[in-house]
Formats: structure tokens, C-alpha cells, sequence
């Protein structure tokens, strides 16, 4: 029996030394000294101009581990005095030491953390050192104010009691955007009020007049036309006729305008309307009539052969009411009235169609059957 329990003994102390051999080897991951980062700029104001020009050139030195490690970084850009709480990140390859970021590639990472295009952001950036899926390290913090640009123009959807579509987000109609200039020849009732929207949704893009009293995430349009004013604390009143007018908003970021003058025609529910085109020799005297559905909306079933071109007549002759394409020949949905129009080209196969307008709204759709 005592031979059993000196065996027992000597091995629960053979395994306690085992043991403390084993915790002895295990070694702690230590950072013996922290990376560094500088930058060759802190003020920029970027130019789409110069996309292809260099910004900033970023250098750093990588921390020293009490172990052979392999590291992986990256920056990270946030708004100042967040904490970087939610940075927008850039990776880097540790061992090339520097990294020059061209104006367009800083501008994307700019706007991608959420910095308005044209306003001056004060923002920090460091680098974030990790090693396998942990982070071990960060350098020293470098702050900079850069102004980015805005890389795409935004779209503007009409919405409101004062338009034709009411106040369903939904039914947005949006405007006809070529480049910075967004058009739309659309109705708007005296006494009511609209605002645009970025998308067919209540958020997050909405654009209202800045002005005081409005909310601030509405305030958009610098200048606007005499005919418009504020509703606050986010819609605009239209104050003139009611009646069809032309909208034009310029989101040149040095000018953000909204003119809203009365329409070449104001009639927008005519007794009658017709089709006239290729589609009958071009022959307004035999101008094929629509359906009139009410309220400015006018239908018709027709075989279009490919490549078709078309108009809308609100009488069989060459009159005053003659509507088409908007902003010259194409396929846009949006019409115009006489002078500002172009033919509505047909750029399907082929076959049976309903074509329907809403003069009102200041629309048309070519829908296969």
C-alpha cells in the first residue's frame, strides 16, 4: 500500500512539473516598440481635375515585436475626436514602408466615411497594426482637413401635395439629369408645398431650400426662384399658378439652384391627343388618336416596328400642342413641350406596345405586351 501511494506521489509531482515546463514555454506577444506614421500634406482640397495627381504620400515604420511575427496594416480615417469610431479603412503592405494615394483614390476613401463633397472635414488618421485576425498596435494619430469632391451629381425626385404625385415617396417621379442640370416639365398647385428626394424612399437623401428654420439635413438649394419659399421645417411652398411649369435644379456644388418657370404649354388635360411618326409617314393630318383616360393621361395599343420615332399631338396638324422626347431624340420617359423636345426613338424589338402619357406628371412609358 505504500508502495502505491509513493507512486501516486511521484506521479502528481512528475505532472506538476510538467505542467509548469509547459506553461513556461508558452510566450506573450509584446510590442517593444510602436509604429510610427507621417504624412506629407494635412490641408487638401481635392479637384476632380486632378484626379490623377498624387494627394498625399503616407510613410511609416512598423512596430518591433518581442517575437519573428508576420504583421498586416492599415490606415484608418475618421472624424475627428470620434475615437475613429466608425473609420473607413485602407490596406496597406507592411514591408513597402510608404504609400502615395493619388487625388481620386483619397477622394473615394473621403467620401466612402461619409464627408460631404465641398465642405472642409477635420479628420484624423492612423495606422492599425494586426497580427493574424488581432489587433496589436496603433501609431501615433495625424490630423488633416481635406475638402473632397463630389464625383457624381445627385438625382432629384419630386414629391409633395403641391405635384402630381402627391405625397407618396413611392411615386417619386425623378427629373431628367444631364450632368449637373436636372429638368422636369411637371404641374404644381398654388398654396402647396414639395421637396425632392434622393430616391424613391423618405431617407436618407432629402433637399429642401437653405434657409433658416429648415432642418438641417434638408438644406440644399442656395438660390431659388421668386415663385418658391420656405415650408419650414422641411418642404418648399410653391407660391405661383397652378399650372405646368419647367423645374430646373443646377447641383453645381458652387451654385445648388432651382428655377421654376410656367411651360412653353400649360394645357396639360386637352380633349384629345394623338400619335404622329414613322409609325404613320410622319402624317399629322392622320395623326393616330389615343385613348383619353382623364386627368391628363392618354393611352394606345400599337405594333412598333423596330427603330420607330414618335411625337404627341393635341391636335391632327402641326399645331402649338405638340409634346416629345425631352432634351432632344431619345427614349428618356419624360416629355417636353414644343421647342424643347426632340422624337421619342423606340429602342426595342418589334411588336405589340402600350404607350401611355401622363401630361401632368410629365411622363410616357413604351410597355411590351
Amino acid at each position: 500500500m505504500k508502495n502505491l501511494f509513493k507512486i501516486f506521489t511521484l506521479f502528481v509531482l512528475g505532472f506538476l512539473v510538467v505542467s509548469c515546463e509547459k506553461d513556461e514555454d508558452k510566450a506573450v506577444l509584446e510590442v517593444t516598440k510602436k509604429p510610427t506614421l507621417a504624412g506629407d500634406a494635412t490641408t487638401l482640397v481635392l479637384l476632380k481635375a486632378n484626379e490623377n495627381d498624387k494627394a498625399v504620400k503616407f510613410t511609416w515604420t512598423n512596430p518591433v515585436f518581442n517575437l519573428a511575427v508576420v504583421n498586416s496594416n492599415a490606415l484608418e480615417f475618421a472624424k475627428a475626436g470620434t475615437g475613429f469610431a466608425g473609420a473607413k479603412s485602407a490596406d496597406l503592405t507592411a514591408g513597402d514602408l510608404s504609400r502615395t494615394f493619388t487625388v481620386k483614390d483619397l477622394n473615394k476613401i473621403i467620401l466612402d466615411a461619409g464627408f460631404l463633397p465641398g465642405v472642409a472635414a477635420n479628420i484624423e488618421v492612423r495606422m492599425k497594426v494586426s497580427v493574424g485576425n488581432a489587433v496589436v498596435s496603433y501609431s501615433n494619430v495625424i490630423p488633416m482637413t481635406i475638402t473632397p469632391y463630389l464625383t457624381e451629381y445627385p438625382s432629384f425626385y419630386i414629391v409633395g401635395e403641391a405635384s402630381a404625385v402627391g405625397w407618396n415617396a413611392g411615386a417619386a417621379q425623378m427629373l431628367y439629369k444631364n450632368e449637373n442640370i436636372s429638368t422636369i416639365y411637371t404641374y404644381l398647385e398654388s398654396g402647396k408645398a414639395f421637396r425632392f428626394l434622393g430616391q424613391k424612399d423618405w431617407s436618407p437623401l432629402n433637399y429642401s431650400l437653405d434657409t433658416s428654420g429648415m432642418q438641417t439635413s434638408n438644406k440644399y438649394f442656395k438660390t431659388w426662384s421668386s415663385n418658391l419659399a420656405a415650408a419650414a421645417p422641411e418642404n418648399i411652398l410653391f407660391t405661383g399658378a397652378s399650372g405646368m411649369y419647367k423645374i430646373t435644379i443646377d447641383s453645381d456644388l458652387a451654385k445648388k439652384t432651382i428655377d421654376v418657370v410656367p411651360s412653353a404649354i400649360n394645357n396639360w388635360n386637352p380633349a384629345n391627343l394623338y400619335m404622329v411618326g414613322t409609325i404613320n409617314g410622319w402624317n399629322a393630318a392622320g395623326a393616330i388618336p389615343m385613348t383619353n383616360l382623364g386627368g391628363g393621361k392618354f393611352e394606345h395599343t400599337i405594333t412598333l416596328p423596330a427603330g420607330s420615332q414618335f411625337k404627341f399631338l393635341g391636335q391632327q396638324s402641326w399645331g402649338d400642342l405638340d409634346w416629345g422626347n425631352i432634351s432632344g431624340d431619345g427614349n428618356s420617359g419624360l416629355i417636353a413641350p414644343k421647342g424643347s423636345n426632340g422624337n421619342i426613338k423606340f429602342d426595342g424589338t418589334g411588336g405589340s406596345y402600350k404607350i401611355s402619357v401622363d401630361l401632368k406628371l410629365g411622363t410616357y412609358k413604351i410597355e411590351a405586351l
